[in-house]
């Protein structure tokens, strides 16, 4: 295994974490600006008011999506113990 294949697999293997964290931290950000240009709107500066809906639809979205996560984990898994065959010979 030479250097240009380890740093393809260490290039494989941040697309494929941020992919798989991508949902869920986009419902994050989406539920943060909603929940904070609410708060400005109507002045309320309840700090438990941005966790709940956040918690609520991160979770709805990990649950909703994890399909294709595991899809992309198991795809990833392949391909390294793919490299690790063909390292191996």
């Amino acid at each position: 295994m030479n250097v240009t294949e380890v740093l393809e697999m260490n290039r494989d293997l941040f697309l494929t974490a941020m992919l798989i964290a991508l949902p869920a931290l986009a419902m994050s950000l989406i539920v943060g600006l909603l929940v904070s240009v609410f708060q400005t709107v109507t002045s309320i500066q309840d700090q438990t008011l941005s966790y709940v809906p956040r918690i609520i639809l991160v979770g709805l979205t990990i649950i909703f999506t994890m399909a294709f996560t595991l899809e992309q984990a198991v795809e990833f898994t392949r391909r390294m113990f793919g490299h690790a065959v063909g390292a191996s010979q």
